[in-house]
């Protein structure tokens, strides 16, 4: 009696096996079929332009790290989704080097450096959906990274007025 327990479970694991394996095959060809049609698709994303001006007033115009961090997202923003791939991992690289970096000295503050961790978190979920493209995931994740460089662009920008305004405020009271 155990003999044919054992037999009839063998029997029944060897078939649901089978079942299993077709069912992924059957399921593969339609990932890839998606993938093959939707690379096709060019995003556009909005980026704030290079604050030149700022940074001329800041005395700091030859950052050249900031400058390539700059042209690197923009590249990005003309490229399709098949392309994109190699020039996150390049962005993924060129963040990792920048924040090891000092940053010049009126921008060294908490605000930008919590921002440009921001950045690159968003530039490595990228990287991943890049990698592991999921139609829902990939250009929704580019979408987020413009937007929290585009914050730091913002917050450099405020934080300059913010400075003017405390020092103002300062000099008022004494």
């Amino acid at each position: 009696m155990i003999k044919k327990a054992v037999y009839f479970i063998l029997f029944i694991n060897i078939f649901s096996c089978k079942n299993k394996t077709t069912t992924e095959q059957k399921v593969s060809p339609t990932i890839i079929e998606l993938n093959e049609k939707t690379s096709e698709m060019i995003f556009s994303i909005s980026l704030n332009d290079y604050p030149k001006v700022f940074l001329k007033e800041e005395g700091i115009e030859e950052w050249e790290d900031f400058e390539k961090l700059h042209e690197s997202m923009s590249r990005i923003s003309e490229l399709n989704l098949r392309d994109v791939t190699v020039e996150l991992l390049a962005l993924s690289a060129r963040l990792k080097n920048f924040t090891k970096k000092k940053f010049p000295e009126k921008l060294e503050v908490p605000q930008i450096r919590s921002r440009l961790k921001v950045v690159q978190m968003q530039a490595d979920k990228s990287r991943y959906f890049s990698m592991h493209y999921k139609k829902d995931s990939l250009v929704p994740s580019l979408e987020k990274l413009y937007e929290a460089y585009n914050a730091l662009l913002s917050r450099m920008l405020t934080l300059k007025d913010e400075t003017v305004a405390v020092s103002s405020k300062t000099v008022n009271k004494d």
